[in-house]
């Protein structure tokens, strides 16, 4: 079972999201901060992040942090070029969309 990391700083976004990630057979580590979601990390595949948590400089520094560790998916509100992940998703992004993009990922 592929194992996703979900870093969120809404409280309401990240329960749905973890809810729908089990219900689709992910193991499910969750966080609302860069120290949170590090300390997360070992272990997963794909981490499915916010670039605002709640700074965009957090995002930028939990990606570099992450490196090679595991596949990143930024799903933000706010374009950002050449961030250095495997995909950017504009919000919002429909669920269907989303768990795609995650499956090609773990298959990877």
């Amino acid at each position: 079972m592929p194992r996703v990391l979900l870093v969120e700083d809404d409280s309401e976004q990240l329960a749905l999201r973890k809810l729908i990630f089990e219900r689709s057979g992910y193991e499910v580590a969750a966080a609302v901060s860069a120290r949170e979601a590090l300390e997360q990390l070992p272990g997963c595949e794909v981490v499915v992040m916010d670039l605002k948590i709640p700074e965009a400089q957090d995002g930028l520094e939990l990606i570099h942090a992450i490196g090679n560790s595991a596949r990143i998916v930024v799903l933000s509100g706010a374009g950002e070029a050449d961030l250095p992940v495997d995909l950017f998703l504009l919000k919002p992004c429909s669920t269907p969309v989303l768990l795609a993009a995650v499956a090609k990922l773990c298959a990877s």
